[in-house]
């Protein structure tokens, strides 16, 4: 459990990283958030987890388009609206948070 836990808490804070630095290279931090979800599904890859990815990844950039759209927030170097990275982060976000959570519920 605690493996799982620092692995969980490591992604995160790529991603965050990530996120900061290369913002700005918005193809780059693309690809880079595809090879760390390639990553985490060679340790993940049930078909839930593949669920929780791609409905993050459709829904999340769903409810982004729409409220960024709407003048909610705006994004900086967006390709429609939200950059073309940040599908794939809400999919890795899912899938962490998913990990997370089952993580701090398991018995030790």
């Amino acid at each position: 459990m605690v493996k799982e836990l620092v692995l969980i808490i490591f992604i995160y804070f790529v991603a965050v990283i990530l996120a900061a630095f290369l913002w700005a290279e918005p193809y780059v931090l693309l690809l880079t958030y595809v090879v760390l979800s390639g990553a985490m599904f060679s340790r993940w890859h049930t078909e839930k987890d593949f669920i929780y990815f791609f409905s993050a990844l459709v829904f999340g950039s769903l409810g982004e388009l729409f409220a960024s759209y709407y003048g909610a927030w705006t994004y900086a170097q967006p390709l429609f609206v939200i950059p073309v990275w940040l599908p794939v982060l809400w999919g890795i976000a899912a899938l962490a948070l998913m990990k997370l959570a089952k993580s701090l519920t398991e018995k030790i």
